[in-house]
């Protein structure tokens, strides 16, 4: 990579969004902006509401919340949880969590989805009919949403937007955008010629959930997916579906399927030209690449010893984060989708002052450096390492 500059938007020098619409969380640079994204399977202590409404003025409660506490409407203890947290912290904004193609079984909506809806309801097998389950556990299965179907579209905006209304909620968020159009799913299910009619289902539900929930509410959606393997290096899953929302997010940032030094760089381009168009985009890190929900041995681990690797592994991801951030970009950290998995800990470069960017990054080779009001940040990609120098304590 020959010596270059990575051009960031002329108002992140500002300390307030140029674009951001009303309904969007207040974004300040003042510390780093974080976003919290977890579920937890009961109804959400005192301390619990009361860290989460300090930490961050941006959540997404999962599609488990609430299960062992309303095994019947865990939606309801969803929705008293996001009233409470924005009790907690007036200013906070609370996304409701939906997935745009699996019938996760957890909400009063989806249970025994497959048994309640005819067939052409649920995706199934071009040959057999039988049904394409996301997971078959023995008693556990979970089937998948005929997209296809414009009947089934119409039960999904009216059922994930109106209840975004009747509890309460910021918005949603809407996981998962490009699962359908899987080799696998589409070998089996609709049809390899099936791509761009998933993407127009997509972007109807899209369009009309944004109508429905109206223009308070906000539409963010998972996700952007970096292709560095392209030959010509570019980056593009993912990003057609901005216009029709209000932000997106990367899950895989430097983990999962995004490893690669490469990937880093063009999340960065696609978070730039996701700004430009005044849109939020929430960075998903991890520790490292093989530390998450599904390594066993990280996850047998104490929870003071989960909590101390993630510690001491924080500043290489929120260094990365930093060199790319724009205005209404957020700092998502910890190890899974669960209450209990970092999210929630009291790092303690979250209470450190940041102040806005002074100009954009530049970079040498892998190496990057970019300069904030109160701190200097600098990432070497190929060595994998960061440093954050805070100016004021």
């Amino acid at each position: 990579m020959n010596t270059t500059r990575l051009y960031i938007l002329a108002t992140v020098f500002c300390g307030s969004s140029l674009y951001a619409a009303p309904n969007y969380p207040a974004f300040s640079w003042d510390t780093v902006p974080v976003y919290l994204h977890f579920g937890c399977n009961t109804r959400m202590t005192e301390e619990q509401i009361e860290r989460t409404a300090r930490l961050s003025n941006f959540i997404c409660l999962e599609k488990a919340h609430g299960t062992k506490s309303d095994r019947d409407h865990p939606e309801r203890v969803a929705g008293e949880d996001a009233l409470r947290i924005k009790k907690a912290n007036p200013n906070a904004k609370v996304l409701m969590y939906w997935n745009t193609l699996i019938a996760w079984p957890f909400t009063s909506y989806n249970r025994n989805f497959a048994e309640s809806h005819d067939a052409d309801w649920t995706l199934r097998d071009m040959k057999t009919g039988e049904l394409l389950y996301k997971i078959d556990r023995g008693s556990f299965k979970v089937s998948q949403y005929n997209l296809l179907n414009p009947e089934v579209r119409d039960w999904w905006v009216e059922t994930a937007g109106g209840a975004v209304g009747e509890f309460g909620f910021d918005g949603l968020f809407m996981d998962a955008v490009s699962q359908s159009k899987r080799p696998l799913w589409l070998k089996q299910g609709w049809g390899l010629d099936k791509e761009d009619e998933l993407d127009a289902a997509t972007i109807d539900l899209m369009k009309r959930t944004k109508d429905l929930m109206g223009p308070d509410k906000m539409l963010i959606y998972n996700g952007f997916r970096a292709h560095a393997a392209k030959a010509d290096g570019g980056a593009a899953a993912g990003t057609e579906f901005l216009p029709y929302t209000d932000g997106a997010q990367i899950e895989h940032f430097d983990g999962l399927s995004s490893t690669s030094k490469e990937d880093i760089v063009l999340y960065w381009k696609m978070a730039e030209e996701a700004a430009k168009a005044g849109k939020i985009v929430l960075y998903k890190a991890w520790p490292d690449h093989d530390i998450n929900w599904l390594n066993e041995e990280f996850m047998a681990k104490s929870a003071a010893e989960k909590e101390a690797i993630a510690r001491e592994k924080l500043t290489y991801p929120l260094a990365c984060y930093l060199i790319g951030a724009q205005e209404n970009s957020y700092f998502c950290y910890g190890w899974g989708y669960g209450i209990d998995d970092g999210q929630l800990v009291d790092y303690p470069e979250y209470g450190k002052k940041l102040g806005a960017p002074k100009g954009p990054a530049i970079s040498r080779g892998w190496k990057f450096k970019r300069e904030f009001k109160h701190a200097i940040v600098a990432v070497d990609l190929e060595t994998r390492e960061g440093r954050i120098q805070w100016l004021e304590k």
